[in-house]
């Protein structure tokens, strides 16, 4: 092996650009949050509501309590780091979530905040578990009322 002291000076970089990178909290694409879980890890087996379901708002408005659900495994543990998709069941227009996707925490919870659309009715949210076959789904039920007070004279806020 040369001994020239730059071919040494090389070497002990590499080392330890080799030795810096070889930690434990080095995350792949493939095993970041959202992404399917290894083989033998496990499995989302229930989608769960948790809260914000039959609430009531204006049309228009933003809900008073976020939409949360639970994932959890075949043993009733929670399972954090699943990937859980909030969307409308219909193009209510003017409706929104945020966020639309997000990924459960350490108790296995994901919410996203909804405003309804500019229609007066029944809107509703469906929540999936995207990272397993078949799609594990729940729903969530707004009603978006008119802006006129409970007398339907106006009024109200």
């Amino acid at each position: 092996m040369p001994r020239h002291p730059a071919f040494r000076l090389a070497l002990a970089a590499i080392a330890l650009a080799l030795v810096q990178c070889s930690g434990g909290d080095l995350t792949l694409p493939s095993q970041g949050p959202g992404a399917p879980p290894p083989p033998g890890a496990p499995q989302p087996a229930l989608l769960d509501v948790v809260s914000g379901d039959g609430q009531e708002a204006k049309a228009g408005a933003v809900l008073d309590k976020p939409l949360t659900v639970r994932v959890l495994d075949g043993s009733a543990q929670p399972l954090p780091g699943t990937p859980v998709r909030f969307s409308f069941a219909a193009d209510f227009g003017g409706a929104t979530l945020d966020p639309d996707s997000a990924v459960t925490d350490a108790e296995g919870r994901a919410s996203s905040v909804a405003r309804l659309g500019d229609e007066v009715g029944e809107q509703v949210v469906i929540a999936q578990v995207v990272s397993v076959a078949p799609l594990l789904t729940t729903q969530f039920t707004a009603t978006a009322v008119s802006g006129k007070g409970r007398d339907g004279h106006g009024g109200g806020d």
